[in-house]
This record gives C-alpha cells, structure tokens and sequence, in this order.
C-alpha cells in the first residue's frame, strides 16, 4: 500500500520550470499522466545507466533526483512502497512536467524489481550506494554499460535483501566518502548527483552535449 505523504502541501515548494521553458506538450503530459503510464512517452533515455529509489520517502528528494535524470537522460525506477502518493495532479503542482519521460518504470516490490532486471538482456550490474559499501564510488572500471545505481530509504538505506544482492561479487556496494564530524550523512538528491555523474564521466568521458546545434564539444 503507497503511503501518503504527512505533509502533502510541502509538494507545492518543489521548483517549477520558467514557463517559457513549458510547452503545451509538457504540460498536457502531466495533465493526464498515470502511474500506470509509467515508461510508455520514454524516447530518448540512455539504456546503459538506471537510476534506482529503492523505498524512497520524501517528495521533494525524488523531485530533485528525477531534474537530475531529466538533465541526464537517465532513466528513473521507483521501487515501492513509498512515502509519498504519485498522482498528476500532485505532479503537475510540483512543476514535474517532465516527469512522464523520466520515470520508466514503478516496482510494486524489491522482488518485481529484480524480475525486471533478470529479464534484461546481456550482463546487468547493480551498485548499491551505503555508508557501508566497501568500493570507493569512483573506482575506476565500477562503471560498465547495463549498470543500475540504487539507493534506499533516506531513514534506512538499502534493505537487507537489496545491500546482500548488491554485495554479490557480480555486483557492487559502493561509499561516497565523507567526513562524519559534523554530519551523518549526505542528501539523497547529492548522493544520487554524485553517483550518475562519475558513471557518466567512465561511460562517456569528458564530452559536452551540443548546444543550440552544435557538434559535440570534448572538454580540454
């Protein structure tokens, strides 16, 4: 059962896009987008790169890690239960526009989640992201195409069956390192930032998208 938030107002404080970077389509996506709808307006997300919310409990986290796949091209999984309802009209007041081109897909659990991944072709890697994960998260070689990057609960992390799948060998457990004299931890939108960017960096490299027509640029 999807839990819904304590304080659905807060939803309201999400930043919304300028509205001369709006379109017509945008916003009559999140007009009439479903949870059910999931996936079905994807056209141009990266296939070699997933983002995964395992459990995720706060609105304004998700809405912040799905401007980073939006800004990516990275395709975002949602895995259930979560701490927050989905709906367009919620959406749609947090300035989500994009939202139905980004989330792919809605697990109803960690063991749906896993189907969909076996059923993926080729060799799939998770990278689980934890206090306790025993790789440094920019290893070089951690990276490969068909890698997942998941992330728990902002109260929990990972659950047990998420972190023992992840610390298989075929897979990986990985720590962005911090200093834990003043803080705990970092935000679950910053870690998850910091995650698809090193993957993008050793997928990619240095190569800029084009701007405004232009040829790809390579960073010097």
């Amino acid at each position: 059962m999807v839990m819904l938030c304590r304080q659905p107002c807060r939803l309201l404080r999400f930043p919304a896009h300028p509205l001369h970077l709006r379109s017509s389509c945008s916003l009559q996506a999140a007009k009439d987008w479903s949870v059910t709808d999931a996936g079905s307006r994807n056209l141009s997300l990266r296939q070699d790169l997933h983002v995964v919310l395992v459990h995720p409990q706060i609105p304004q986290n998700a809405g912040s890690i799905a401007r980073t796949c939006a800004a990516t091209g990275v395709p975002l999984h949602l895995v259930k239960p979560l701490g927050f309802e989905i709906s367009s009209r919620l959406l749609k007041r947090a300035g989500l526009d994009y939202w139905p081109y980004v989330c792919v897909a809605i697990h109803e659990s960690w063991q749906d989640f896993v189907r969909h991944v076996e059923s993926q072709p080729g060799k799939q890697k998770l990278i689980g992201f934890s206090k306790r994960g025993s790789i440094h998260h920019a290893t070089p070689g951690l990276y490969q195409s068909s890698s997942w990057l998941l992330y728990g609960a902002e109260t929990d992390g990972l659950p047990p069956e998420a972190f023992e799948m992840c610390d298989q060998p075929s897979h990986a457990m990985a720590r962005i390192p911090i200093l834990e004299t003043y803080v705990r931890s970092l935000n679950l939108a910053v870690s998850t930032g910091i995650g698809v960017y090193e993957a993008l960096r050793q997928l990619d490299g240095p190569v800029l998208p084009p701007i405004s027509g232009q040829a790809p640029a390579t960073q010097q």
